[in-house]
């Protein structure tokens, strides 16, 4: 499996490589202990997302729907509400609900800004494809300097470009921190969803699926166990069918199909 394959490089490579990070951290788990962690600086891997392999790891079972649920609440509501979520059955985002009932100026708020004469970033990047597809301007970014004290977390994925080439279309991803054991597995397949939604939009085929990383880390708490997940994975291919055209509720007409991920017990402590 393409991911599975991937995802086993990224965290030998961490073990090997990587340095312990100590001494004053901003994260913590929920019993208040310092959530120490392995990391590496810069890392970048590509899928190619031509077909419909669905970029989901076998070695344990991935909340994929809550990962679409998310997706559609940041790229197509442009929310950054949190009730709205747990609405759409996804809890992501309650450990960092404001009193305000949202995440602050993040995510979904960054989305919806317009940009030039778009409503919004998602439209911005559709209109460009369409029209004027040789631009290397393609891009979005939620990272907003003079915002940033107004979220309740920083954004991780905060920059995506795109970009098409002989008839298909390359999406890059910029990840300024990665949590390998968590975070990682849901935004890859994310990712991957919302650049086949966007192809299709814009009757285009798939190229690569790019993804840079800057830090990459492996909490202490979830070493251990990672390291053993990753030396199994299932043996069938999970299938992504994207279901009716349009944008519109896509968080209801996605599916995967054929996703047998190893049946264990392996679960990892958020770091907040």
């Amino acid at each position: 499996m393409l991911f599975d394959e991937e995802y086993r490089k990224l965290v030998d490579y961490i073990c090997e490589k990587g340095e312990m990070v100590k001494g004053k951290v901003r994260t913590v788990y929920a019993d208040g202990t310092p959530a120490y962690y392995k990391q590496i600086v810069g890392y970048q891997f590509r899928l190619d997302n031509a077909g419909d392999e669905a970029f989901l790891i076998t070695s344990r079972k991935a909340a994929w729907k809550s990962s679409i649920r998310e997706l559609y609440w940041i790229w197509y509501l442009q929310s950054n509400n949190v009730d709205k979520l747990v609405d759409l059955g996804c809890k992501f985002w309650n450990e960092w609900k404001q009193e305000d009932g949202t995440i602050g100026k993040a995510y979904g708020y960054q989305i919806a800004k317009k940009t030039f004469q778009y409503r919004n970033q998602l439209d911005y990047v559709i209109g460009e494809i369409k029209t004027n597809p040789n631009s290397r301007r393609i891009l979005t970014e939620i990272w907003i300097p003079e915002e940033l004290e107004q979220m309740a977390l920083t954004p991780c994925v905060h920059l995506t470009q795109w970009t098409v080439l002989n008839g298909k279309l390359y999406l890059e991803v910029r990840q300024r921190s990665c949590d390998v054991a968590l975070g990682l597995v849901a935004n890859v397949f994310q990712y991957q969803v919302l650049h086949k939604l966007v192809a299709r939009e814009c009757h285009l085929k798939c190229g690569d699926l790019i993804w840079t990383i800057h830090n990459a880390h492996i909490y202490d708490r979830h070493l251990e166990d990672l390291q053993k997940q990753v030396k199994e994975t299932g043996r069938e291919k999970p299938r992504l069918n994207l279901g009716e055209d349009g944008l519109e509720n896509f968080h209801q007409k996605v599916r995967v199909e054929n996703y047998q991920p190893l049946d264990n017990d392996y679960k990892y402590e958020v770091a907040i």
